[in-house]
């Protein structure tokens, strides 16, 4: 990774990360244009339910033809796409001059990835005309969803950029708000800053490594170190968390599956919590196994603009040198040759309780909820999306919302779990459903005084407490007198 700016791709997201939204602004134009039964469609979550075919090239008469039609609105074309055009406010002049000086001085080639459509496009590209210059003096590629005809985080869009830059993933930064769209391009292994608020990505930072799965305490009182360091520091430090896509055991044992306390995705929503500007991710690849200590220091600080590396008490990164392991006094006299500040964390209060993710780990998997929640600083959870089960529970008076689990989720044992819902109380069963002769491992929660359509949306389960085994029942009678016992015990 010896730093060569020509041959590397900073690769932007658009939406947020450049140009600045406006939800509700779109929203209110769009109610004032008569529009406003699609108001509620000016979300992520639920684009595929108007915006979809726009953003895949489909034609403003059209969109603007069942936006119409939605809304019993008799309004114009131009009224429809101004009011869309609303969600839009600009792109800031220091993003613009920050992507040139990337570009123009220091030699990286750029590129936008996007999912959009042409009528924010057209709009958007009066944006970067300013002393003169064009969308095209910023970027060297620019790839839209409305002309690729697929969007992220499909694959084949990231395959795309590499085959057309010709720039291999290992060498493409990819920023982007959304961590949907990062994960799919960590399939491919391209690196990614997923930072939601479009900010932090152009600031200098203060980082820190590590796998931080539980993210317990331990990992927060090491968060809560970092961002003291980027508030003291003379000029402002956006704070970066470096993690990885994978365990490194995988890349050399495929038949190994991980258990994660908080798998990905559920990470890094967990280090956005607890106060970081971003969270990059890189792919642990063959390529970045053999990636020393050094020049990835020398990426940290080239690409991602770091200027303070936060290290743990026993802290390890990079490939071995000479078969040494490197530590924190090497780490700190790479830094000092490259620029970059390395502070090693002060160790926790001695009166703390140790915490590990192995610790936490146990704790989960011997049951014991109660602990692994104080380890973790909160309720050890599991999100996922509701799927049709085969609604037995819903036949004898208790419908449950049933998850099926990522294959490398950690769960404690099977069982009948206390367990809260959006702030509701909840009853939590893992397990196969013996009373049903069922097979396939599910997470089924009745949710207490609880009567609403789940189907299709994403839950957190939050765990509160162990209440008995999973067991079978001679009938559907016996297991049904059995939860009634539960939901009192709950």
């Amino acid at each position: 990774m010896k730093s060569n700016p020509s041959s590397k791709l900073l690769l932007f997201d658009f939406g947020a990360i450049l140009v600045g939204l406006d939800k509700q602004r779109c929203i209110r134009a769009l109610r004032k244009v008569g529009c406003g039964e699609i108001a509620s469609y000016v979300d992520e979550h639920r684009s595929e339910d108007l915006f979809h075919e726009l953003e895949l090239g489909g034609s403003k008469e059209n969109f603007c033809q069942e936006a119409r039609e939605k809304s019993g609105s008799n309004t114009s074309d131009e009224d429809v796409c101004w009011a869309w055009n609303e969600l839009l406010t600009g792109i800031p002049t220091e993003k613009l001059r920050f992507i040139r000086h990337l570009h123009d001085d220091l030699g990286y080639k750029t590129a936008i990835l996007s999912n959009t459509n042409w009528i924010h496009w057209e709009k958007s590209e009066q944006y970067f005309q300013v002393e003169g210059l064009t969308v095209k003096d910023y970027f060297d590629y620019i790839f839209l969803s409305c002309d690729l005809g697929m969007i992220k985080p499909d694959k084949e869009v990231y395959q795309r950029v590499i085959d057309e830059t010709g720039i291999p993933a290992k060498d493409i930064l990819f920023i982007d708000d959304s961590i949907t769209n990062c994960m799919g391009a960590h399939a491919l292994g391209i690196r990614t800053i997923h930072d939601p608020s479009g900010n932090a990505w152009m600031q200098p930072k203060a980082a820190v490594i590590g796998n931080f799965d539980g993210i317990h305490l331990g990992h927060q009182y090491i968060i809560d170190c970092l961002k003291q360091l980027a508030s003291d520091y003379p000029t402002p430090l956006s704070t970066v968390a470096i993690t990885f896509d994978r365990h490194p055991r995988v890349l050399f044992d495929s038949s190994f599956i991980p258990k994660y306390i908080t798998p990905l995705k559920e990470k890094e929503r967990q280090l956005l919590k607890y106060g970081l500007d971003s969270v990059a991710i890189m792919p642990f690849n063959k390529d970045f196994a053999e990636i020393s200590a050094y020049d990835f220091m020398k990426f940290m600080h080239d690409e991602m603009g770091i200027k303070i590396l936060l290290i743990g008490y026993d802290n390890r990164f990079g490939a071995r040198k000479d078969g040494q392991e490197e530590g924190f006094e090497d780490y700190q006299r790479y830094g000092r040759e490259i620029g970059i500040e390395v502070v090693q964390a002060s160790p926790r209060e001695a009166s703390d309780k140790h915490v590990s993710s192995s610790v936490v780990r146990r704790q989960l998997l011997s049951g014991d909820i109660e602990a692994a929640s104080e380890s973790l600083g909160r309720r050890f959870s599991v999100t996922g999306k509701v799927v049709k089960g085969h609604q037995n529970g819903r036949k004898i008076g208790f419908p449950t919302a049933n998850i099926i689990p990522r294959e490398d989720q950690l769960l404690p044992p099977n069982g009948v779990y206390a367990t809260m819902v959006g702030g509701r109380k909840a009853m939590t069963n893992i397990g196969t459903r013996p009373t049903y002769d069922g097979h396939r491992l599910t997470i089924e929660t009745y949710i207490l005084d609880f009567n609403e359509d789940l189907y299709d949306k994403e839950i957190t389960v939050e765990f509160v407490r162990y209440i008995r085994n999973e067991q079978a029942f001679a009938s559907p009678q016996e297991l049904m007198e059995q939860i009634k016992k539960d939901i009192e015990t709950i």
